[in-house]
């Protein structure tokens, strides 16, 4: 959805630390996992952002993390949290990438770090409520404070629509957008799909030249359609996309896949519907007298991930009065359910989660949340899956917000979104990050960056048996520790574990 400019809404005041950096050994936490970096990053301010909502979005690298939101591009260290450089408005970010958004400015931003290639990906879209354009980027190296190049693909060649909420997913075949295009003056709700081959994005020149285009009249495959990102190291020459449709009152969570689409000759399968709903998101209250959080809606605004063949998702739903997060493990062969759950508290209202599956089918999914005694606050749980059957921990907070936050649009919206962001590290699988918002000062937002630790004995990997070099690798560190009267061996690929 557009954000707002502070031109458009009251101006926001005051300046916030964009380190304020936990920096400790590791303390634990629900189901074992433990918490790693902390630390909080871009705000709502006219020096960090001016803009609402952030539209949280982030991923991580070998080395950096990137931040990504409406109007801020923020690259941060890794193994410190400390901002690299000073950072840069998001408009110069696409400028500097060789795409200057056409309009008053960039929006609604996407950025993925794609471990099969070594580079990041960025999209977003651009000149809101006219002709505008998807704006994509690929970076030179792993490293995101280097070179990037970017392309703007027109949205709509008869310009009688805009792109609004754009998604991306990648696999190991291709780059998938698509966005919601709204009329700029009258007609329909549609949507656009494209699909890119990665390996031309790769070139040194990226090229969307071979791309397949996809203009769907209506909503038959739904609005907010999330292309998937599969990093689970199959190419089975499809892409799967999930998408969510309404009729009256009724809600459809759909499935539909992009075949051959590392190709310019993709195309897209019928629409199934996989489940219907009914549940009406409420918004979230909050202390004080400022208006009641808007929590979205049931859309799936967040990416959707592939692991060990199922597609997890998450949205928003509302539970007992209360926004609440309801997850999905699909069969993308089958369209079904394996299993679905929620995650509700008798007080807290929760909003804008997203989720992220790593190998061993461990689930980690972070949101915001708040109620009458609690300011907008970062929370996660943690998911252990054995068989079919996923198990989450205790909600717990990652960050507390410390004060109430008001900034209505023009429709009178309370706006906290519209998405957020949680991804697995590219280098060690057991370790998750997730981006959230809390609000640390009246009428301010800012994004809360938070490393969690899974159990290196997962539940679910019960068939995983070490090589014989694992094995002499073990014996040998195990004579070691002997050798040194017990002492852990600082070397280890966490040393936060010897402290």
């Amino acid at each position: 959805m557009t954000p707002r400019t502070p031109s458009q809404s009251l101006r926001l005041i005051g300046w916030l630390s964009t380190a304020a950096l936990l920096a400790l050994p590791h303390s634990s936490t629900a189901a074992g996992v433990s918490l790693g970096l902390n630390f909080s990053a871009s705000d709502s301010t006219r020096a960090t952002s001016g803009f609402f909502p952030a539209d949280t979005m982030g991923a991580v690298g070998p080395d950096h993390i990137m931040v990504l939101i409406n109007g801020r591009a923020s690259v941060y260290s890794k193994s410190t949290g400390a901002l690299i450089g000073t950072g840069k408005s998001l408009n110069q970010f696409w400028t500097d990438a060789g795409a200057t958004p056409t309009g008053s400015f960039a929006f609604d931003p996407r950025i993925v770090y794609d471990k099969d290639s070594g580079r990041w990906f960025a999209a977003a879209v651009d000149n809101p409520r006219s002709n505008n354009n998807f704006l994509l980027a690929v970076s030179a190296t792993s490293d995101p404070t280097g070179p990037w190049k970017a392309l703007k693909i027109d949205s709509d060649a008869a310009n009688t629509r805009f792109a609004d909420l754009p998604t991306l997913g990648i696999d190991k075949q291709g780059v998938y957008l698509t966005a919601n295009m709204f009329p700029i003056s009258t007609g329909s709700l549609d949507v656009t799909i494209l699909s890119i081959p990665k390996a031309d994005l790769l070139l040194p020149t990226p090229s969307a030249t071979n791309r397949s285009e996809f203009q769907l009249a209506g909503l038959d495959r739904g609005s907010s359609i999330q292309p998937a990102v599969n990093f689970s190291g199959s190419a089975d020459h499809k892409a799967e996309l999930v998408g969510f449709s309404a009729s009256g009152t009724t809600f459809n969570i759909i499935r539909t896949d992009i075949l051959n689409p590392g190709g310019p000759g993709a195309t897209l399968t019928s629409p199934t519907t996989i489940v219907t709903s009914s549940a009406a998101l409420q918004n979230a209250d909050q202390p004080g007298t400022a208006a009641n959080l808007h929590t979205g809606d049931r859309r799936f605004s967040s990416n959707t991930v592939i692991s060990n063949g199922s597609l997890w998702a998450v949205h928003g739903i509302s539970s007992n009065g209360r926004a609440a997060v309801e997850w999905f493990r699909i069969n993308p062969a089958t369209n079904s359910i394996i299993q679905s759950g929620i995650i509700s508290d008798p007080s807290l209202a929760f909003y804008y989660p997203s989720i992220a599956v790593n190998e061993f089918d461990q689930v980690l999914i972070g949101f915001s949340g708040s109620d009458a005694s609690t300011y907008a606050s970062s929370y996660y749980a943690f998911g252990e899956t054995s068989g079919n059957s996923t198990t989450f921990s205790t909600v717990t907070q990652a960050k507390a917000g410390s004060a109430e936050y008001e900034v209505l649009d023009s429709s009178g919206r309370n706006r906290w979104g519209d998405y957020s962001a949680t991804v697995v590290d590219p280098v060690n699988p057991y370790d998750f990050w997730t981006f959230q918002l809390f609000a640390p000062s009246t009428n301010n937002w800012q994004v809360q960056v938070t490393q969690l630790h899974a159990p290196e004995s997962p539940v679910g990997d019960i068939t995983a048996v070490p090589e014989p070099a694992a094995w002499l690798m073990l014996v040998a560190g195990l004579a070691a520790i002997a050798r040194a009267g017990g002492r852990c061996n600082p070397s280890r690929r966490d040393p936060w574990r010897c402290a």
